[in-house]
Parts: structure tokens; C-alpha cells; sequence
């Protein structure tokens, strides 16, 4: 039986970012999506317009509850945390999370806590980092934070892989997680993007070649990709790690050739082809 994922992020009408672009990854590669949207919009935020919200609290709960008495969680193996746009629902979702565990405690949770990055920092309220760390890290067996969403979650400043490190190790729960912090612009080294990996108790640094674009969506293409290498093909998140970012790297030059901005079907689709042949 082919295992489910549970994706639990943003769903806007135009555009690959959130969902449109985590569920579109994981079901391209064959793994079946069950969609849970925390907000529905027009399109991503940044836009010069933008139409739609959260969604309201009830609904959203009858959401979850209506999976939950669905019976399927047999079938499920993953479960994927992204934007979630209150505190209200960061609760509600570690409500459905935390009874997933009781009863299956093998379905590995992946929160991409989506809430900023630089140049544009916070873009939730500051409730949703606060209730992320009080709700969600305590239930996740791992996370994929940018640079700044690991300062947020640590709230300190991080120049240094060692900084990193030490943040980690220094953390009540983030040291007992996996941890794939993606993003890192360090002064040492401008011409490369750094990835700092922890598995366990073992650290690891991945560099990534800088390309000069960071579309919308990239933290999702980035996530669901590590989840689909680590069930398919490597054991260590280093190697899902290193092997993501190839494969994202070579979209983004092709789009600053083109000088394109945004991912399009198109980029998706050539991840996925490039992905097949590989694996």
C-alpha cells in the first residue's frame, strides 16, 4: 500500500508556493498528499495584491477532526508542518499531531517552520514563532529552518556554523532533534550558501554553490525533497541534504537565465524528471 503524507500549509490559487508546491513534489514522485490548508489565498504575500485568510479556527478543526475519523492513519508515514498563519492553529495542530503520536508513534513529523527570512524578516504575527516553539518543537523528529527562523527560534543572533552548533546543542529540545538548517550566510565564506545538519548526535556541513535567486517556495521545494530522498534512497539527512540542493541549483541558474523571478509548473516538472532518472 502506498503510504500517505500529511501536509499541513499554506494553499494559494496562483502560484508554487506552500502546499501548491510541497504536495505537487511529494505526489509527482508517487506519494499520496493529504492536504490540510491554514490559510487559502489569491496568491503568496509580496504580491502588490492579495485576496483571501486564514482559515477561520472551526473549520479548520473539523478539518483535522474529519482525518482523524477517517481510520487511514495506518497508511500514513509523514506528516509536513509549513506556514501556519496564528497561534490559534499552531495549537490545533499540535492538538491533531500529538493524538497522531499516541497512536502511531513511527510517523515521522518534518515541521518547516515557515514564519521569515532576510531581507524582509517576520512575515506572521511574533505569536506564531512563540506558540511554533512552545506547541510544535516538542512533537517534530525534525525540522528544516532558514538561517532567520533559526535565530527566531533560538532567539539569538548566528553568524558562525559553530554558533549554530552551539545554539543547537545549548536548546532543551533542539538538541534531541534532527535538524537541517538551510540558508546560512556566513562572512567566511559569501560565495556559498551553508546547510548545518544534525542527525543524532552527529554534525555535518553541506556547501551549496550561491546562485543570486531565492524564489518563494524554495524552503518547500527544499523540504519535500528531503523527505522523499530520506524515504527512498539515503539514510543520512546530509546526503538528502546535498542531494536537494543539487537538484534545486540547477532550476534556479535556468531561471537566472531567464531571468525569472518566480517557479513555474515547469521548474517543478524538471525536478521531478531529473529526480526519476536518478532514483
Amino acid at each position: 500500500m502506498q503510504k500517505k503524507t500529511i501536509v499541513i500549509h499554506s494553499k494559494v490559487a496562483y502560484g508554487y508556493v506552500g502546499s501548491n508546491t510541497t504536495s505537487l513534489v511529494l505526489q509527482l514522485a508517487g506519494q499520496d498528499v493529504i492536504s490540510v490548508p491554514t490559510v487559502v489565498l489569491s496568491n503568496r504575500y509580496g504580491l502588490p495584491t492579495v485576496g483571501g485568510g486564514l482559515l477561520p479556527e472551526t473549520l479548520f478543526q473539523e478539518v483535522l477532526d474529519g482525518i482523524l475519523k477517517l481510520n487511514i492513519l495506518d497508511e500514513v508515514s509523514t506528516i509536513v508542518t509549513g506556514y501556519i498563519g496564528s497561534a490559534a492553529l499552531v495549537e490545533r495542530t499540535a492538538d491533531f499531531i500529538t493524538q497522531i503520536k499516541k497512536s502511531h508513534p513511527t510517523i515521522v513529523y518534518l515541521c518547516d517552520p515557515v514564519m521569515g527570512d532576510q531581507p524582509q524578516g517576520l512575515y506572521v504575527n511574533q505569536e506564531v514563532p512563540n506558540a511554533i516553539v512552545q506547541y510544535l518543537l516538542p512533537l517534530a523528529d525534525v525540522l528544516t529552518p532558514n538561517q532567520f527562523e533559526m535565530e527566531t527560534l533560538v532567539q539569538q543572533k548566528i553568524s558562525t556554523e559553530k554558533q549554530v552548533i552551539d545554539a543547537i546543542a545549548n536548546h532543551p529540545v533542539l538538541q534531541h532533534k534532527d535538524m537541517l538548517v538551510t540558508g546560512c550566510r556566513f562572512a567566511e565564506a559569501t560565495d556559498t550558501l551553508q546547510i548545518i545538519v544534525k542527525q543524532k548526535e552527529s554534525y555535518d556541513r553541506i556547501m551549496v554553490n550561491y546562485v543570486p535567486l531565492d524564489p518563494p517556495g524554495t524552503g518547500e521545494l527544499f523540504a519535500a525533497l528531503v523527505l522523499l530522498l530520506k524515504s527512498q534512497e539515503y539514510d543520512a539527512y546530509s546526503d538528502c541534504a546535498r542531494e536537494a540542493s543539487r537538484l534545486i541549483n540547477h532550476v534556479l541558474q535556468r531561471m537566472l537565465e531567464e531571468q525569472r523571478t518566480e517557479f513555474d509548473l515547469r521548474d517543478i516538472a524538471a525536478v521531478h524528471r531529473e529526480f526519476q532518472l536518478i532514483y
